[in-house]
């Protein structure tokens, strides 16, 4: 058998192909990866070193690199409050269901309430007063309202008292004012020490009237009314 060498050395044999079938495979090759980079993918380096190994397509280096979209580069932040002055850029906090059709009270816990005593809605309106004429909080005033009115020390009572350490931090007494017959009461409710009607110990609730001296601890209060049989926000 007589094998022939191309002009790049390689040898054939003549009896079976008439060209070097290795020249005919680099040339495939050759096109095949001319035709891989138009179609943006890598090809083989010709180094032989590195044979194997791929390398970036001349002008595409950075084929395949992921760019952000415009109109969703910040997915999910917070959007800035507008025309709101100093706060321009200060996020605003998602919105919460009211419980009226989702009308968008944030704190709806502490949001007002509408209320039925002379149709004011947003707060309840005041129906007398406390006034410490004896005690730590002397010369204060403190608001009555319609219903129920706890007394205590703790800052989340109805009327809080503070300084007298003998008052109870929570519901020691009550003071209440009935709009519909128009009169306040007063007495005990939680609280261990005993509670004081113009100076006499008061085990229920009895009706008070104006100027009347509460006793809780060391504190005595005055009571003022507003509403009576003159004056009712339900008139």
């Amino acid at each position: 058998m007589e094998f022939k060498r191309c002009s790049k050395g390689h040898f054939y044999d003549p009896s079976v192909t008439s060209t070097c079938p290795q020249c005919a495979a680099e040339e495939r090759m050759g096109q095949n990866a001319a035709f891989q980079a138009d179609l943006g993918v890598t090809a083989p380096v010709s180094n032989i070193e590195d044979y194997g190994a791929t390398a970036p397509v001349a002008g595409m280096d950075d084929y395949g690199a992921t760019t952000p979209i415009s109109s969703v580069d910040n997915f999910g932040a917070t959007e800035p409050i507008y025309g709101r002055g100093g706060d321009m850029g200060e996020t605003m906090p998602p919105m919460q269901d009211n419980g009226f059709g989702g009308n968008g009270v944030e704190d709806y816990e502490e949001a007002t309430q509408p209320v039925s005593l002379g149709g004011i809605v947003g707060f309840t309106p005041v129906t007398g007063w406390l006034v410490c004429v004896e005690g730590p909080a002397r010369g204060r005033d403190f608001r009555i309202r319609a219903g129920y009115n706890y007394i205590g020390r703790a800052e989340h009572m109805d009327i809080c008292v503070t300084g007298d350490n003998k008052i109870g931090r929570e519901r020691h007494a009550m003071i209440a004012y009935d709009p519909e017959e128009k009169v306040f009461f007063f007495g005990p409710a939680d609280g261990k020490s005993i509670v004081r009607l113009n100076g006499k110990m008061v085990m229920v609730p009895a009706e008070i009237k104006a100027h009347d001296v509460l006793t809780i601890g060391i504190t005595k209060l005055m009571f003022v009314p507003l509403c009576g049989e003159r004056f009712s926000w339900d008139a």
